[in-house]
């Protein structure tokens, strides 16, 4: 069931016990539970997620920072208090196969998010382009996402 907290939980739970080993080690972990851009209940399986994420920040000590790398939500500035959390260095944003024009929409309405794209980063890239056209794609991509990662 893809809005299941209890399966939502165990995945955070078991990303949170590698985060500790990672930090122990003196590293900073970057937790990815990434949300499937095309279930039914989306909105409701990021609700889950944040509370979940939420608790598990909530128990690290004042000195353990992790970085996070979450589906661009439905809501609008929706990972706000995750952003802001003390645990928390970055959010970064997956585009989860949206597309660039979409992700970069969802990124621009999500303040304090940045992009980790990959899938819309190259979604204008082929193996047929010549150098200059390979660069240009490349270029416009990366300068568009630049600009939505501005808030």
């Amino acid at each position: 069931d893809e809005d299941n907290p209890s399966g939502i939980d165990k995945i955070v739970d078991q990303q949170f016990e590698f985060a500790k080993i990672i930090l122990d080690a003196g590293l900073t972990p970057i937790i990815e539970p990434e949300i499937t851009i095309n279930i039914s209940h989306k909105s409701k399986a990021e609700e889950i997620l944040k509370k979940s994420l939420t608790k598990n920040l909530n128990k690290l000590n004042s000195k353990q920072s992790i970085l996070l790398k979450l589906t661009l939500p439905e809501k609008e500035n929706f990972y706000e208090e995750l952003v802001k959390h003390p645990n928390v260095l970055r959010v970064v944003a997956l585009s989860g196969g949206y597309s660039l024009t979409e992700a970069n929409k969802r990124l621009e309405e999500n303040s304090g998010v940045i992009a980790s794209f990959s899938r819309a980063l190259t979604q204008s890239l082929f193996i047929h382009q010549n150098n200059d056209e390979f660069n240009l794609a490349l270029e416009q991509s990366i300068s568009a996402i630049a600009t939505a990662s501005k808030t």
